[in-house]
């Protein structure tokens, strides 16, 4: 994942996919949008290059024909981070709220678009605006946490994400997002308890597993994190959380960087 982000040593090297909320393609994480051209919006970043290059051109047509409809800017948007086109994001994105100025999808999008950029009081403008806009919904909170966490100020990200959990109360994808706010402290026990939370969740997606995997295998055992990598999950998965381990502890990888900024 290519992501541009401030430096926090471990988190932004040792979990790669869980850090994902920042540049806005976790999957689950959104509002459930779907295209007719590419599904779930937030599976878009999940893509191969192959799959993106299919879906271009008809995502910009869907985009340049209906420029407001809600779902084909923000899956057009998500396109563009997905190919490293960040500035163009937020463009596209500032323009779906321009023209869905009461969507709290929009808002909380166009933060992981400014985020993504380091564009982090824009990207805390936006979430707060989200909130403003439904203070009933989850993702808000989750949002700005998130930026919080980027800013360097854990203890406000995991008060928002607690405000997330109280309405929605096992959210995995919330327990992820404070999980990580841990590592970025080095809190690996703390980060460990919240993942192990979240992978119990029936809802949980197969790459919180490699999360755990890698927060594990980074408090010292390789076995067991070999383990948790390979459980419940279908082969190919299993093959991909094996590869995100072998990737953290390599030389150079997550472990050295974590052990380095200790």
């Amino acid at each position: 994942m290519a992501v541009i982000r401030r430096n926090f040593g471990i988190a932004a090297c040792a979990l790669g996919c869980l850090l994902t909320a920042v540049s806005g393609c976790a999957s689950s994480r959104g509002y459930r949008v779907s295209s007719p051209v590419a599904g779930p919006v937030d599976e878009i970043a999940m893509m191969s290059p192959s799959q993106l290059a299919q879906i271009s051109p008809r995502l910009v047509k869907n985009y340049q024909v209906s420029p407001g409809n809600l779902a084909s800017g923000i899956a057009y948007a998500e396109y563009l981070k997905a190919t490293g086109q960040y500035q163009q994001a937020e463009t596209v994105m500032q323009d779906v709220v321009k023209r869905n100025p009461r969507s709290v999808a929009a808002q909380v999008y166009l933060s992981q678009a400014q985020a993504a950029l380091g564009h982090y009081p824009d990207a805390l403008r936006s979430a707060r605006n989200a909130i403003r806009l439904d203070s009933g919904e989850w993702r808000g909170f989750n949002q700005e946490g998130l930026v919080l966490d980027q800013l360097g100020q854990p203890l406000d990200a995991r008060m928002r994400y607690r405000q997330a959990l109280e309405l929605s109360p096992g959210n995995p994808v919330v327990l992820t997002d404070m999980a990580t706010s841990y590592v970025l402290t080095h809190d690996l026990d703390t980060a460990e308890d919240y993942l192990r939370q979240a992978v119990s969740r029936p809802d949980a997606q197969p790459e919180v597993r490699s999360d755990l995997a890698i927060v594990v295998a980074l408090k010292g055992d390789r076995s067991e994190a070999e383990r948790i990598a390979t459980t419940g999950v279908s082969a190919d998965q299993a093959r991909r959380n094996l590869a995100a381990l072998a990737a953290a502890m390599a030389p150079g990888g997550a472990w050295q960087q974590y052990a380095a900024d200790s």
